[in-house]
């Protein structure tokens, strides 16, 4: 009898191996009784998505997740979104299938899609297979165009899927089973920070008489300008003398010249008398 090739063998073991990890999960998942090793303090929420789940009725509001609360620094909360899975017998019209979308608080209230290009977080469209989608809370991703989740924010999700329309975005399942779900995410409380007391100098009233008086003695400058004077011109010059003569001999000069114009405008009365 010949035996089994090696690598035939080995790839047989790893699809066998595979196959049974995939049920291991699908029991565990379905049961509820698994959850992935995470860290202090974070949580690991598992909603399974379909109309059945007692989340979404409507007389409870266990729709509403807080997620990241008292959690550390780095440490977020994940929530695991499992999709239906049916058994190859399962009839087509007993099968759920969803698109989850990632929706502002208006269309969340409504049920009304009005993004013509809204986030879509899920598609659930293969019954057969095991589906889910983990979803980590944390303000940044590595990845581009990743979903962010700022602290002190709520973020909307719902599926306006029908049975037989899965791109409907207007009612369907959020209308007839309200599947939809909010999830909080906590927003740490600072405390205030603390500064160093500012001393303030602020004086000091005393009703009390000191000992001894001091006789404080006020002094003021008086600073007087006076008004310039003006100094009239004199006739006589002190520092030039020779003009002072100059102008006298000038004065002389004119008083005789008077004098011999009357006298000779006198001549003719005198020469007519003789």
């Amino acid at each position: 009898m010949r035996g089994i090739p090696s690598d035939l063998s080995a790839m047989s073991w790893q699809r066998c191996s595979g196959m049974a990890l995939g049920w291991i999960v699908v029991i565990c998942l379905w049961l509820g009784g698994c959850s992935a090793v995470m860290p202090n303090g974070a949580k690991e929420y598992v909603i399974h998505w379909n109309s059945s789940n007692p989340i979404f009725r409507i007389d409870n509001t266990d729709n509403v997740i807080d997620v990241n609360k008292d959690n550390t620094k780095f440490e977020y909360d994940q929530v695991n979104l499992i999709c239906p899975v049916y058994m190859p017998e399962t009839k087509e019209d007993e099968m759920e299938k969803y698109i989850i979308y990632n929706v502002s608080k208006d269309e969340f209230d409504t049920c009304r899609i009005t993004n013509p290009n809204p986030r879509i977080i899920a598609v659930c469209d293969k019954p057969f297979k095991l589906m889910y989608f983990t979803i980590t809370f944390r303000p940044f991703t590595p990845q581009p165009g990743g979903l962010e989740f700022t602290p002190g924010k709520d973020y909307y999700f719902i599926s306006t899927s029908t049975a037989d329309d899965l791109h409907r975005r207007i009612g369907g399942k959020c209308t007839t089973h309200n599947m939809k779900i909010v999830f909080k995410v906590w927003a740490p409380t600072h405390e205030p920070t603390t500064r160093s007391p500012v001393s303030v100098a602020r004086p000091i009233w005393s009703s009390q008489v000191p000992p001894q008086r001091t006789t404080y003695i006020m002094t003021t400058t008086t600073t007087t300008t006076k008004p310039p004077t003006t100094t009239k011109k004199s006739k006589t010059y002190h520092k030039h003398p020779n003009e002072v003569v100059k102008s006298e001999e000038l004065t002389l000069g004119g008083s005789n010249l008077k004098l011999n114009l009357v006298l000779l405008g006198a001549m003719p009365l005198v020469l007519a008398l003789r």
